[in-house]
C-alpha cells in the first residue's frame, strides 16, 4: 500500500509529502526537544514559530530536491517519490531533529552537492563539474566544517565515473576552498579571524559521546533507522551485478557517500542534530532498496510501523507537558 503509493509521482503523493512534514515538524513549536531550542536566526531571535516554518519549507524542498537526484539517476524508480519519502522519514525521525539548526541549511545545499556528484558521469564538462560539487562542498563545510573531508568523497566518485582529466581532482579543491576565501577574508576584514579559527578547530575535536540520546523513543527509532539502512546497504550490494553499468556506478556512489558521511559524522564531536546530514545519502539508498523490494506486505507493514513510532515520538511529550 504505501511503497506502491509513492511509486508514483502524482500531485497526491506530494501532498501528503507535505502532510507528513506538517505532522513531523509542527509539535516542536510547542514543545521543543530538549526543552530549548538549538539554534537562532540571527534576523529572527524572538520569533520561534516563524524559525520552525522556515526550517519546515527549507526541509520539504530538500526532499524534494533529492528525490529528483534519485528519480532521475534511476536509484529509486523513474517519477516516484521514494528518496523524499525516506528522507523526511529519516530526518524527522528525532526529536531533537525537527528544529531550526545550522544543518537545514547545510543538508539542502549538502543535496545540491549529490547532484553535482551524479552529475560526473555523464557530464562533457567534467572539471568545471566538479569544481561545482567542490563549491557545494564548501558551502557545506561552513555549517559543518568536518564536511571538508568529503572531498574524498569526490574523488572516489571520480574514479567510480573513470574520469582521467586530472584537473577535475584539483578543480574539485579549488571550488571547495571558495567559500572559506570569502568568508575569511570578511572576518579578516572585521577583525574576527581569531574567533572564526577557533570554530574552526574546534570542529574537528574527536566524538565523546556516542549516544547522546534523552527518550528511549530516539532510541529505538534511531537503532530502527540504522539497521533499516545496513539492510538496504547489503541489499543492494547484493545486487550490483544485475544492474547495467550506470546505475551500478550510482548505487556504488552512493553507497561510498553514506559511509563517508557516516565516518565523519561519528568521528568528530558536534550537536547530535548533525545526524541530519546522514538523512540525505541514506534515503537514496532507502530509495533504490524499497523501489525493489518483492515482499509489499511485510514492507508496507514495517513503513506504517515506522511512521507510527515516529508519530508517537513527537506527540507523546506534548501530553506529558500538558
Amino acid at each position: 500500500m504505501v511503497i506502491r503509493f509513492f511509486r508514483s509521482s502524482y500531485h497526491t503523493r506530494l501532498f501528503v509529502l507535505i502532510l507528513i512534514v506538517l505532522l513531523f515538524w509542527l509539535p516542536e513549536m510547542f514543545v521543543p526537544a530538549g526543552n530549548k531550542v538549538v539554534w537562532k536566526v540571527v534576523c529572527l531571535p524572538n520569533l520561534l514559530w516563524l524559525q520552525q516554518i522556515v526550517a519546515m519549507i527549507l526541509f520539504f524542498f530538500t526532499a524534494l530536491f533529492i528525490n529528483h537526484v534519485g528519480s532521475k539517476h534511476l536509484l529509486s524508480g523513474r517519477n516516484s517519490y521514494f528518496a523524499a519519502f525516506f528522507f523526511i522519514l529519516a530526518g524527522s525521525a528525532l526529536g531533537f531533529l525537527t528544529q531550526m539548526s545550522p544543518y537545514i541549511f547545510g543538508v539542502f545545499f549538502f543535496a545540491l552537492f549529490y547532484q553535482k556528484i551524479f552529475d560526473l558521469q555523464n557530464s562533457t564538462k567534467i572539471v568545471t563539474t566538479a569544481f561545482d560539487a567542490g563549491l557545494s562542498l564548501g558551502i557545506v563545510s561552513l555549517f559543518y566544517p568536518p564536511a571538508l573531508f568529503l572531498l574524498l568523497f569526490i574523488w572516489l566518485a571520480l574514479l567510480t565515473y573513470q574520469a582521467d582529466e586530472w584537473r577535475a581532482y584539483f578543480t574539485g579543491i579549488v571550488g571547495m576552498l571558495v567559500p572559506w576565501f570569502f568568508i575569511l577574508s570578511g572576518f579578516f576584514w572585521f577583525d574576527k579571524l581569531p574567533e572564526v579559527l577557533q570554530y574552526f578547530l574546534q570542529a574537528f575535536h574527536f566524538r565523546e559521546i556516542w549516544l547522546p540520546f534523552t527518550r528511549n523513543l530516539d532510541v529505538i527509532l534511531f537503532t530502527l533507522t540504522a539497521l533499516t539502512t545496513l539492510t538496504a546497504v547489503f541489499s543492494l550490494l547484493g545486487k550490483l551485478s544485475s544492474f547495467n553499468i550506470g546505475l551500478r556506478q550510482h548505487s556504488v556512489v552512493s553507497l561510498w557517500g553514506l559511509v563517508s558521511c557516516s565516518l565523519i559524522v561519528f568521528l568528530f564531536a558536534a550537536p547530535v542534530q548533525v545526524l541530519l546530514l546522514l538523512s540525505l545519502p541514506a534515503s537514496l539508498i532507502l530509495g533504490a532498496f524499497f523501489s525493489r523490494i518483492k515482499r509489499l506486505r511485510w514492507a508496507n507493514i514495517f513503513v506504517l510501523l515506522w511512521v507510527l513510532l515516529i508519530f508517537l515520538n513527537h506527540y507523546l511529550p506534548l501530553f506529558h507537558a500538558a
